[in-house]
């Protein structure tokens, strides 16, 4: 009765929600809990569910996993929101159950906050759980990073039965296969991305995690990650089991890798761009094969997959795009300048700063931007910041140096004039917002340029 009641409610407040125009993600899983706070061990139960968690890519992680169930004929649903805290979670379920809590989908791809995920792991049966890396994120959230790895490790121990697919370049995030009991397949880049790449200057595992001593490194592909090696106890990256062998192109809308996959060897191309989606495009196979798909359907899963919301998402305005890139931590924002200093073409930069909760109150990470010499770059022809904090972005960037260019300010989070600004440029324009603004200025896009609301 109480499982009856639980998606009843939530079902009638995500109506309302719905009817007032808003997204419904979180609120009716919620008032759900509150009926009953053990809904998704109910709900789970018969569900093949597999869990993505880790500090970057989960939101792209799950959207190409979803492109390989799609491909491969399955039933499933996605907490497709990013909704990715319990209650998130929690209504996604029942809005994909009947109202007594039958199953409506053989498969559930489910987005898991770090921290989130030690309460989530003690309702939800998993199969598989994907751990896409550890990187410092938002420090007076999560801590450092050994208290996210410690989060996850602690997560994992309650799904004895999931099989654990591991970045295997991740010195940190590997370090868990000599903790937890799990079955683990590994994954991983087996080649530097650029040949001349050098150690980096900030890193957020540069001792071994095992006995305090430096690692040493056969190659680097970015931040930590690479073929790392403890010389004094031993500890050391292994060959993974899905693997990328070797880098032919990287192009700022796709990717062309050769992979091997337990020993198939294939021509594979990526759909989307930057390094980093190359981890995220790898990992996934791991995680679809451990699902039971062949690689034939994984591999034409990643050539078909667009991007998600906010992530390398493209809006038409004209005769030129707009593209929205998320960044939330050092790594994940220098990937992303690395990225656009790859692009040989004029465009316009607007990188968007807030400090709300969700976005971490200290802001003093932005200091420990490798920027990658982007404002020496002749085809970067006008730069605005944003957001909340937009002073602060504009103070580092004058550090970073940008030659004679005036950086332009968008005060007062107005986005109705930096989407203005955006359609106007008659240039490919890329925006660069931290999570809230993403979210706000997102809805005011996609109303003049067309586009389905974050939640759809």
């Amino acid at each position: 009765m109480r499982v009856f009641i639980s998606c009843l409610v939530c079902r009638l407040v995500t109506f309302i929600l719905q009817k007032m125009g808003r997204g419904a993600t979180t609120l009716p899983g919620r008032v759900a809990l509150k009926v009953k706070r053990n809904i998704l061990s109910d709900l789970s139960k018969n569900v093949k569910v597999v869990i993505v968690t880790g500090t970057n890519g989960k939101t792209t992680s799950c959207r190409i996993i979803e492109e390989g169930l799609k491909t491969a004929g399955k039933t499933y649903f996605i907490n497709k929101s990013g909704a990715n805290l319990i209650t998130g979670i929690t209504a996604s379920f029942i809005m994909n159950s009947t109202i007594t809590g039958k199953k409506k989908c053989e498969y559930a791809i489910v987005e898991c906050d770090e921290n989130a995920f030690r309460e989530v792991s003690r309702y939800i049966r998993a199969d598989v759980v994907l751990v896409t890396n550890v990187f410092r994120d938002q420090l007076d959230r999560y801590g450092e990073v050994t208290h996210t790895l410690n989060a996850i490790k602690e997560s994992i121990k309650n799904l004895p039965q999931a099989v654990v697919c591991l970045n295997a370049d991740c010195s940190l995030t590997y370090s868990m296969s000599k903790e937890i009991p799990n079955k683990i397949v590994t994954y991983g880049v087996n080649v530097s991305f650029d040949k001349d790449a050098a150690e980096p200057e900030i890193s957020d595992a540069k001792y071994c995690i095992f006995c305090k001593h430096e690692y040493k490194y056969s190659y680097h592909t970015y931040g930590h990650l690479g073929g790392f090696a403890c010389d004094h106890c031993g500890y050391k990256r292994v060959s993974p089991d899905f693997a990328v062998i070797s880098v032919e192109e990287l192009k700022p809308n796709y990717s062309i890798v050769v992979t091997d996959f337990n020993g198939d060897r294939n021509i594979t191309k990526i759909n989307i761009g930057g390094a980093y989606n190359v981890y995220n495009a790898v990992g996934c196979s791991s995680a679809l094969s451990s699902l039971g798909l062949d690689n034939d359907t994984i591999y034409t899963a990643l050539e078909k997959f667009n991007g998600a919301f906010g992530r390398m998402e493209q809006f038409e305005s004209g005769d030129h795009k707009i593209n929205v890139i998320l960044v939330k931590n050092p790594a994940g924002f220098s990937q992303t300048m690395s990225f656009l200093k790859s692009i040989e073409d004029d465009f316009t930069l607007i990188l968007s700063l807030n400090d709300n909760a969700a976005d971490g109150r200290d802001i003093s990470w932005i200091w420990d931007v490798d920027f990658n010499g982007i404002f020496r770059k002749s085809n970067v022809k006008d730069i605005y910041v944003s957001g909340k904090r937009c002073y602060d972005m504009a103070i580092r960037i004058k550090y970073e140096g940008v030659g004679n260019r005036e950086i332009k300010v968008i005060e007062n989070e107005d986005y109705d004039r930096l989407v203005d600004i955006a359609t106007s440029q008659g240039r490919d324009v890329y925006i660069v917002p931290t999570y809230t603004s993403m979210m706000t200025m997102r809805p005011v896009i996609a109303k003049r340029l067309g586009g389905k609301e974050f939640w759809e």
